[in-house]
């Protein structure tokens, strides 16, 4: 079953118009927080793509995703549903595991054993 774009169109025209008559949107509160928001998505899924980029999986600098360009890292439809109803992500870092080097053994490893 393929799943139509134009439905989540719709929906977050639904969404916006809701928030839009309801009162809840306040335009100074959403130009004083999405700045903040969305640099802290961009860092986030740039320190994920970065991870992977250390760990041996070159995927992510292949996609351009290894950048501070926010625009890169967002994704259309969350920055809307981010002004409007406050929930919102990044768009995912794609990895390889297969490209993992072993690095990421000793990690594991590690991370198993941080309390000594």
């Amino acid at each position: 079953m393929k799943f139509d774009s134009r439905y989540i169109y719709i929906i977050l025209a639904i969404i916006v118009f809701a928030s839009i008559m309801s009162g809840s949107f306040s335009l100074l509160a959403v130009l004083f927080s999405v700045p903040g928001v969305l640099l802290a998505i961009t860092f986030h899924e740039y320190a994920h793509a970065l991870v992977a980029y250390k760990l041996g999986d070159d995927t992510p600098k292949v996609q351009g995703r290894l950048s501070l360009n926010p625009f890169t890292h967002l994704d259309p439809v969350a920055v809307v549903l981010l002004m409007f109803t406050h929930i919102g992500w990044g768009k995912p870092v794609e990895i390889n595991p297969n490209n993992f080097n072993k690095k990421i053994i000793l990690l594991h490893l590690f991370s198993k054993f941080h309390f000594l």
